[in-house]
């Protein structure tokens, strides 16, 4: 079974700020924990009815956080064993609550989920996938009402596809990525006053690179600009970054091979955002770290004691201290607790447990 893609999701919750960390254990329960200024520990969370084991693509469950109200609230978002998308929730004065997202029915159990911000920060915009391979989108306000909206597509998507979120023209168009059921990179763009469209990345491309239908994506910006960049590993085990500039998008193979595919992906950045920094186990069960250099290029290297884990082990980024310290979240194992890294000046340390 695939160890890929939205086991781990971190976020904010305010007043006081403290990071958050969330994951679905071998059992279908909502983990949490949050840090206090010193250590980690175990947050309560209400338990409904349980979260599923998940899909192929997805075990055991897939997460992803969002922020309402302007970021004094923190949601939890995860497609229950019904098929409902279900809604964690707390805000500075309230403790953690549940609900489903109206509308939010239908959906495979376990099934990806990715969360943006609209142009209005008002506004949360929740992704996922429906049984036939639709991408779906369910809007939530300020004013605590969500509507639900069926995206274009020009390409049926793998049951259980990974998401991906970006912003392409200087950061403003808010943009949905996934890999189809024949290996192609896909979009479905926010366009101002054309609602959204579907565009389709391997149409600039003359050698479309072999991408794993539904395999995990991550983005970020290279050098702290504004051109977007979409990474997958591909089917020749080589980390490949899709590029948009000036006249569309072009391909690139990273440096290093042998990699694990389908594998879970997740970018940070450091040197206050100008250095983006992405993170993958491979085949060998290291923790590699990938860093875009000023020149261009792109650095390999080995998180150090990040060894022995899974092949595509799932991993998520966090922030503490105002950013000055960079946390890396793996999930080794479904039936234990996470791990992380901490990179400050000095280096990476850890691991340390939750």
């Amino acid at each position: 079974m695939s160890r890929v893609g939205g086991q781990l999701a971190t976020g904010l919750r305010r007043s006081p700020d403290r990071p958050h960390l969330f994951h679905i254990d071998a059992t279908g329960v909502l983990r949490g924990a949050s840090f206090d200024g010193y250590h980690w520990s175990p947050i309560p969370l209400p338990q409904p009815d349980g979260l599923p084991f998940g899909t192929e693509m997805h075990p055991p469950g897939a997460l992803a956080t969002g922020s309402q109200q302007r970021g004094r609230r923190l949601d939890v978002f995860a497609v229950d064993r019904d098929g409902m998308l279900r809604i964690y929730t707390a805000d500075a004065e309230r403790g953690w609550e549940t609900d489903i997202v109206p509308e939010g029915i239908g959906i495979p159990p376990g099934a990806s989920i990715v969360t943006a911000h609209a142009r209005d920060a008002t506004l949360l915009d929740v992704f996922t996938v429906s049984r036939g391979g639709e991408p779906l989108m369910f809007q939530g306000g300020d004013d605590g009402r969500w509507r639900s909206v069926q995206l274009p597509s020009d390409s049926v998507l793998p049951h259980g596809a990974n998401l991906a979120t970006g912003y392409q023209e200087q950061r403003s168009l808010l943009s949905l990525f996934a890999i189809d059921r024949v290996g192609r990179l896909r979009s479905v763009v926010e366009m101002p006053d054309r609602g959204w469209i579907a565009e389709s990345l391997g149409e600039d491309l003359a050698e479309p690179p072999p991408l794993p239908p539904g395999a995990p994506l991550a983005t970020g910006y290279a050098g702290g600009g504004d051109d977007l960049s979409v990474f997958a590993v591909g089917e020749d085990g080589l980390l490949h970054e899709f590029r948009r500039g000036q006249y569309g998008w072009r391909a690139r193979a990273l440096p290093a091979g042998g990699l694990h595919a389908p594998a879970a992906l997740t970018t940070a950045y450091r040197d206050g955002g100008r250095r983006l920094l992405l993170f993958v186990v491979d085949d060998d069960g290291r923790l590699r770290q990938y860093a875009h250099e000023p020149d261009g290029t792109w650095s390999v290297g080995v998180v150090p004691n990040g060894l022995g884990l899974p092949p595509g082990t799932p991993l998520a980024a966090g922030y503490r201290e105002g950013g000055a310290l960079l946390d890396l979240f793996v999930l080794a194992r479904f039936s234990e607790p996470p791990l992380y890294f901490t990179a400050q000046s000095g280096g990476w340390t850890g691991p340390y447990p939750i």
